[in-house]
């Protein structure tokens, strides 16, 4: 399952799952961050309710997300984001993650900038300004 800052890719009105729309996996940190393994790929959130490996929706929610999207895109906005986390970062569930991956700093390291990214979407309620590093870290402006 991928998590970081993605967009929607493709938009999909005759899914096998209802309705279903493609982001942009893997992105570039995605790429750096597999150090040349295959990463995968074809990951869309759609209706249905089911996957191995999506974002699944009921069929209302995705037919919801789906006119916001489209509305979005017909009004110019170019990039519609999808921010994809593991867990909220206030809640008991984050902590377990933490406390589980205790051991793996490149996990956690991972997670915190996922945090800060969060963090600041929260602050401001506007679409973040994302770069990626070398490193395959997530930087914002």
């Amino acid at each position: 399952m991928p998590e970081g800052f993605y967009h929607i890719s493709t938009f999909n009105p005759v899914s096998s799952y209802h309705l279903s729309l493609k982001i942009n996996y893997p992105n570039a940190a995605d790429r750096i961050r597999s150090k040349g393994l295959n990463p995968g790929g074809d990951i869309f959130i759609h209706g249905k309710c089911v996957t191995i490996g999506c974002l699944p929706l009921t069929d209302e929610k995705i037919k919801e997300l789906y006119v916001l999207a489209t509305e979005a895109r017909t009004n110019g906005q170019l990039k519609i984001p999808v921010y994809i986390f593991p867990a909220r970062f206030d809640g008991k569930y984050y902590a377990s993650l933490l406390a589980d991956y205790k051991s793996n700093k490149t996990m956690i390291n991972f997670w915190n900038k996922l945090s800060e990214g969060s963090r600041l979407f929260e602050k401001t309620k506007k679409p973040l300004q994302v770069s990626v590093n070398s490193k395959g870290s997530y930087e914002f402006q």
